[in-house]
């Protein structure tokens, strides 16, 4: 079935997509905007954003795991396998 059992549907995907948003936010941080915003974070602030951006890419496929196994897509015999190999993927 690849997924969508779990509503919303393949909501692991807009996780995904925040992450991404984030981190270009992360990455454009001095840069100003067509209204000459720019949020210039400190040093510290990006360290730990960027630390969040980490954890929800790892949600993210924590999540697609999950609804993957609720779609039929992965059997119970080998989720942990999966989930075991989003987390050695993810150790800091």
């Amino acid at each position: 079935m690849s997924g969508g059992a779990i509503e919303p549907n393949y909501l692991y995907y807009q996780v995904n997509q925040f992450a991404d948003d984030f981190e270009n936010r992360i990455q454009n941080n001095s840069k100003k905007d067509e209204y000459g915003y720019s949020p210039d974070l400190p040093d510290d602030i990006l360290v730990y954003l960027e630390e969040q951006v980490a954890v929800l890419r790892k949600m993210a496929e924590v999540m697609r795991a999950a609804d993957y196994l609720f779609a039929g897509d992965h059997g119970t015999d080998n989720f942990m396998e999966v989930i075991r190999k989003i987390e050695n993927k993810h150790k800091r």
